[in-house]
């Protein structure tokens, strides 16, 4: 797996929930939560030297990488101790998932935005003869596609938001 070191990971959310279930049920239960927005590795299968920085020691690693964006989630699962017992004597364990998020413009990204803006200027200069307020209110349509192109990806907070619902409902 090929990832991008220089993502810079933030904390996303955390969230408490109870279960009966082991530990390893409610990680592999997230896993296949996580699993819905990408490719999604444990911690076993991914070296600490290939994630970034900031999520070392993650159980979960998701990544949501598009051509244009390298977008990833990474969630560390912890036991908080018990809270009770089921009807039938079984524990009540309660569980707090703790999610990052980096995203970050790939060089794609980047030289398709540079091309936007070139293309739409250019197109104002030639509709416009070369002068007016025509080529520069094409060149402002291109600036601003460009904007939208390259500033931080909000996708990746509402599949954190999503996330961080599912497992309050503990599915």
């Amino acid at each position: 797996m090929m990832t991008d070191k220089e993502v810079q990971m933030m904390d996303a959310g955390m969230r408490l929930f109870d279960s009966e279930k082991p530990f390893g049920t409610v990680l592999g239960g997230i896993k296949t939560e996580m699993a819905r927005y990408g490719k999604v590795l444990r911690a076993n299968e991914i070296a600490e030297a290939e994630i970034p920085g900031a999520s070392a020691g993650c159980d979960l690693f998701l990544d949501r990488s598009t051509r244009f964006k390298t977008m990833y989630i990474s969630c560390t699962l912890e036991e908080a101790g018990t809270v009770g017992t089921t009807p039938d004597g079984e524990e009540i364990h309660r569980y707090a998932a703790s999610l990052k998020e980096g995203n970050k413009n790939t060089n794609v990204g980047v030289y398709v935005s540079l091309a936007l803006i070139l293309i739409w200027a250019m197109l104002g200069w030639f509709v416009s003869d070369g002068s007016g307020w025509i080529a520069l209110v094409l060149a402002l349509i291109g600036i601003y596609g460009a904007w939208r192109s390259l500033r931080p990806s909000k996708d990746n907070s509402r599949v954190i938001t999503a996330l961080l619902e599912a497992f309050a409902e503990g599915k």
